[in-house]
């Protein structure tokens, strides 16, 4: 469960060190007050399967001495019989000790305090975080910090959230300007979770006793391809029009279900949502090489959860029946132009939403009608 860093990862932490456009703004004024505290291969078609966790790749000898020192250092094995849920349980408080009384009491809530199911995609501006932010901690704390989410994702969603973060840099925003926040007492009797959350990345994490829920988590990137041509959505977004341009007169007309963009993801922040209005195509109709590429849109997403937590929440929309899932399209299918399109089971809602700055700007986020916030386990 836990992960070596690879050379990408460290050179990508050491560029998170960098100088600190948002959805609008720049991210520089100080958080409000809070409130009182107390391969993605799909195999035959309609089948899913999760994709292999990437094997850990030691850092070379070689990597520069300061990517070396920004990065958490990498975990120790775990102890014979360790789950999930206590190894994040270790990991937040090995990071929790680190803290002294005041950071300590900014990064952490009531588990039952509403903070815990208020939270947002946009900059810490335009939408002011409570917990503590990367920027002010000390590299150590930062470290465990973000070793506390590296045990908490599998590798390629680790991956995923650096990328994430470095794009703040193209935007002229601070890439440490993502805030921690613990609610409860990791690895009590009682529940607990916490919150890594900033521009364009946020990850939820709720335990009781060791079952884990990591639901809903949003993944954004603007620009689609940075300056130095990372692409952090790439398979997301390309899965999904190519898809969309396979479909054939009458099903592609009934997979387009509007011909311009929604311009934002329905579901906004909400922190619980039912099903919405079934549009598009059903999966059960497509071929095998169609539903192929749903496939990868739905791995592209659920691994990068630990690959446990990716089994069970695959085996949920296997059971419920790929069938039964639709697909649906709006807007134009050419690169670069406004897009959104949803992918929706019986058990879950995928939304991504491809609506500004000319189609360079995504909102994706993945909700589960029963399991968000961990409410099946409350």
């Amino acid at each position: 469960m836990t992960h070596k860093l690879t050379r990408r990862q460290v050179l990508k932490l050491a560029a998170l060190g960098g100088v600190a456009a948002a959805c609008g703004a720049s991210p520089t004024a100080t958080p409000a007050a809070a409130p009182a505290r107390l391969s993605a291969t799909p195999t035959t078609a309609g089948s899913l399967k999760p994709a292999p966790t990437p094997a850990a790749v030691t850092n070379p000898p070689t990597a520069a001495a300061a990517a070396t020192s920004a990065a958490p250092a990498t975990a120790a094995a775990e102890p014979e019989g360790e789950t999930l849920a206590s190894t994040i349980a270790r990991a937040a408080e090995e990071f929790l000790s680190t803290l002294d009384d005041d950071r300590r009491a900014q990064a952490t809530y009531a588990f039952a305090d509403s903070e815990r199911t208020r939270w947002h995609w946009t900059t810490p501006r335009n939408f002011p975080r409570h917990g503590l932010p990367l920027r002010e901690v000390t590299p150590d704390q930062r470290d465990q910090a973000l070793a506390l989410l590296q045990v908490s994702l599998s590798s390629a969603g680790f991956q995923k959230a650096l990328d994430i973060m470095s794009l703040q840099n193209d935007l002229g925003n601070d890439p440490e300007l993502y805030f921690v926040t613990v609610f409860g007492t990791p690895g009590g009797a009682e529940p607990w979770g916490w919150r890594f959350e900033g521009h364009h990345l946020s990850r939820h994490f709720t335990f009781a006793g060791d079952q884990v829920a990591q639901m809903p988590f949003f993944l954004g990137a603007w620009p689609t391809v940075s300056h130095a041509g990372l692409k952090a959505l790439e398979r997301q977004e390309w899965a999904a029009r190519e898809l969309t341009t396979s479909l054939e007169g009458s099903q592609q007309a009934t997979a387009i279900f509007q011909p311009n963009t929604l311009t934002r993801h329905v579901t906004q922040n909400q922190p619980t949502v039912t099903p919405l209005d079934p549009v598009g195509i059903p999966v059960g109709d497509l071929g095998p090489d169609r539903q192929a590429l749903v496939n990868e849109i739905i791995q592209a997403y659920l691994t990068t959860l630990p690959a446990e937590l990716a089994e069970v929440q695959l085996g949920q929309v296997k059971d419920a029946g790929l069938e039964n899932v639709r697909f649906g399209w709006a807007g134009p299918l050419e690169p670069r132009r406004p897009y959104y399109y949803r992918l929706q089971g019986p058990t879950f809602l995928l939304e991504h939403d491809n609506s500004r700055n000319g189609g360079t700007h995504i909102h994706s986020v993945w909700r589960n009608f029963t399991e968000d916030f961990g409410q099946h386990l409350l």
